[in-house]
């Protein structure tokens, strides 16, 4: 009998635990419904809100390039050259142009000249194309950490940032709040 006891005791402790932890994520559920579906922000990309800081770099195509060029909508892709999800999601890009102006940021590889050409070419039939250097200071500018990084800019604010082009394709063309 005591045996038995303690079986329903334990089983008891079981179910407790169990009970807590649907709680726990039903919770969660109802604050990301109440939340829009919002997913968790990537924390290696810049947040909505951030004010892009100065820069000035000069595109393949011999213009320059400032935050000044930022007034109103703009993507911003920031690539590198040996990089799958970067070569991925530039193919995505081609397939599905961006609506709105399309500035990319290529940091090419000065081992693999060709590699860097192919991307520059492929990413220059969507817009401007930069090609930058490993400490360029634009990467300082837009805080970028990781590649690749897909920004929707307004005036200069970032709008919506992320890794996939789900994240670029849902930017909302308002301006968001300052933070």
């Amino acid at each position: 009998m005591t045996l038995l006891a303690t079986a329903v005791v334990l089983l008891a402790a079981v179910v407790a635990v169990h009970l807590l932890f649907t709680f726990g994520l039903v919770a969660r559920v109802r604050e990301l419904q109440q939340n829009g579906g919002a997913h968790v922000h990537n924390t290696q990309v810049p947040r909505p809100g951030t004010v892009v800081g100065p820069f000035s770099v000069t595109g393949v195509d011999g213009v320059t390039i400032s935050e000044a060029d930022l007034a109103g909508p703009v993507q911003v892709g920031f690539f590198q050259v040996g990089c799958g999800p970067c070569r991925m999601l530039s193919d995505a890009l081609v397939a599905a142009p961006p609506q709105a102006r399309l500035v990319s940021m290529v940091q090419g590889d000065p081992d693999a000249p060709e590699a860097t050409e192919r991307l520059v070419a492929k990413l220059g039939v969507l817009g401007r194309v930069v090609l930058i250097g490993v400490d360029d200071p634009v990467l300082s500018a837009f805080e970028i950490v990781a590649f690749p990084t897909l920004l929707h800019t307004h005036s200069g604010v970032v709008t919506a940032s992320g890794t996939r082009l789900d994240d670029f394709a849902q930017a909302a063309g308002a301006p968001a709040k300052v933070a």
